[in-house]
């Protein structure tokens, strides 16, 4: 879904979601809402720069605070409507299924109706190499990354972004060098 737009990606965000008994519901949103002024001048057309997984770390059913959606929202004709009161979908999940979603797509946290369980599921998403993520990655995972992979290094944030593959230039460069050229 991603690279048709970017040479590469990264990770946007790494967290374990927890909704607790009692919780409402997280107010409807976009994931792709951080970069709202890339995404204004070309709705519904933008474009996706981010994707995202909501897997469940176990069941996670919609009286546990299931991830609502709102199916088709990422073609309304008007980007900055939020339709409050439209019917959303719980994505129900197994232990290590996965919903994965368009940034684009309207979603939030669903409220936890049950008397005293939680609800845990980890939230990864992805974002295109030209773009900054929500989550500053490249400064937590500094140490040890050396002897990791390439595509991790890159995920991870510690190598340059090329948008175009051995023509030159590049972005989150350092000393106008790659990253990965610096020992």
């Amino acid at each position: 879904m991603l690279l048709p737009n970017c040479g590469s990606y990264w990770v946007n965000t790494s967290q374990v979601m927890y909704i607790g008994p009692g919780e409402t519901a997280q107010v409807l949103h976009r994931d792709a809402d951080n970069w709202f002024q890339h995404m204004a001048p070309t709705w519904p057309d933008t474009p996706e720069v981010t994707i995202s997984a909501m897997i469940g770390l176990e069941e996670v059913t919609e009286e546990l605070g299931a991830t609502r959606c709102v199916p088709g929202s990422h073609r309304w004709p008007e980007l900055n409507v939020y339709e409050f009161d439209v019917e959303t979908v719980p994505a129900e999940l197994e232990s290590g299924d996965a919903f994965v979603y368009s940034g684009k797509v309207l979603h939030g946290g669903g409220a936890n109706t049950t008397p005293g369980r939680w609800r845990r599921a980890l939230h990864l998403s992805f974002v295109v190499g030209w773009l900054t993520p929500e989550e500053a990655h490249p400064l937590d995972h500094v140490d040890g990354l050396a002897d990791r992979s390439p595509r991790v290094q890159r995920l991870l944030g510690q190598r340059s972004y090329d948008p175009r593959p051995h023509l030159g230039g590049g972005l989150w460069l350092r000393h106008v060098r790659p990253l990965e050229d610096q020992a």
